[in-house]
């Protein structure tokens, strides 16, 4: 597996791995029409808006790929929180290779690349309460729900999130 920096090219290839992600992770979350058919389009625009500034100096998108076809990535903003530092906006694998280390190898070239930039050395990501899987996921790797919140998700519904944080990243970065 290669894990480099995202390029232009990759915009297309993202958004439709971030919209079966959803699909397979958000089942019983987030309401079936829009995952049936808005999530594509849903992610395509801010895919759109995100690969439009690929160059900022706040943003990091990384993906993981074998023989060209990119099978996870993840992106993080530098510095979002005073608190908790960067913020893994987002993190996916294609849905039948989960278990195979692709989202640890990501999580710990973030860890990296926020400990190399010298940043506050902190991490922290919202993820779905009833995302079981993800949230065992991040336990494993030492994360700690920090906060909760009600909040709007993209179907218009509302649900219930928590922020999983790394006080310390040196663990995340060596993995």
């Amino acid at each position: 597996m290669a894990l480099r920096r995202a390029v232009a090219a990759d915009e297309a290839a993202i958004a439709r791995l971030h919209a079966d992600s959803w699909r397979a992770a958000y089942r019983g979350i987030l309401r079936d029409d829009f995952l049936d058919d808005t999530v594509v389009a849903n992610r395509r625009e801010l895919w759109s808006t995100r690969f439009a500034e690929i160059d900022r100096e706040d943003q990091l998108i990384l993906v993981s790929e074998e023989r060209g076809e990119i099978q996870a990535f993840a992106c993080a903003f530098f510095d979002a929180d005073p608190e908790w530092g960067t913020l893994l906006d987002n993190l996916h694998v294609i849905p039948g290779l989960k278990g195979r280390g692709l989202g640890r190898q990501l999580i710990s070239a973030v860890a990296e690349n926020v400990r190399q930039r010298g940043l506050h050395c902190r991490l922290h990501l919202w993820v779905y309460e009833p995302n079981t899987r993800a949230r065992g996921f991040y336990e494993r790797l030492g994360g700690v729900v920090t906060d909760c919140v009600a909040e709007a998700a993209p179907d218009g519904s509302r649900v219930i999130a928590l922020r999983y944080g790394w006080r310390e990243l040196s663990f995340l970065a060596r993995r």
